[in-house]
């Protein structure tokens, strides 16, 4: 089997220390490796998190700016969708900033 000496669990479970028991087949130059990888990893997955927030931030610019347009400009069934939307738009906008403050 192994050249280490087999340890009774039993017998330390009585003693008032503390023993924490790892299992792992992993090495030093792999622990490495995978920990570096998970950090590209996450480090990727954040960019492309921030690339969407802002992608959906100007997606959302955009359709506000245009239905402003439109509310002041336009006829009355226009603006009847128009002031719709920015209400949905800002009260979103306002649910969002409410609920992140009671973090």
């Amino acid at each position: 089997m192994t050249d280490q000496p087999l340890i009774n669990l039993g017998q330390i479970a009585d003693k008032d220390q503390k023993y924490e028991l790892t299992i792992s087949n992993e090495s030093a130059d792999d622990a490495i490796a995978r920990r570096a990888q998970d950090a590209a990893e996450s480090a990727h997955r954040r960019r492309i998190t921030t690339a969407l927030f802002f992608f959906a931030m100007a997606l959302v610019a955009a359709v506000f700016c245009g239905c402003a347009y439109v509310f002041a400009a336009g006829t009355a069934d226009d603006k009847k969708w128009a002031a719709g939307i920015l209400s949905a738009i800002t009260s979103g906008l306002v649910g969002f900033l409410v609920g992140r403050g009671k973090r």
